[in-house]
């Protein structure tokens, strides 16, 4: 989780990112609640693939979006 939506901590995601890159490591986030609000760069987190729900960002309830690193295989 990118951003705490009750308590409003922000997780460390650049540094986690790079230690599972470092490793080998495929790395998801949930960034529901930081897209739209804080800066979220999938290169500068780092991350492989990461998930926003469309209702944050006035879209429909229920619609949402992954993004998924060119080149990463399910």
């Amino acid at each position: 989780m990118h951003a705490n939506n009750e308590v409003g901590t922000i997780q460390p995601i650049e540094e986690i990112g790079a230690i599972a890159r470092e490793h080998g490591v495929r790395f998801h986030t949930d960034a529901a609640q930081s897209v739209g609000k804080i800066p979220t760069k999938v290169d500068a987190l780092s991350v492989d693939l990461l998930t926003i729900a469309g209702h944050k960002l006035y879209a429909p309830k229920g619609v949402g979006a992954l993004y998924v690193r060119g080149g990463v295989h399910a």
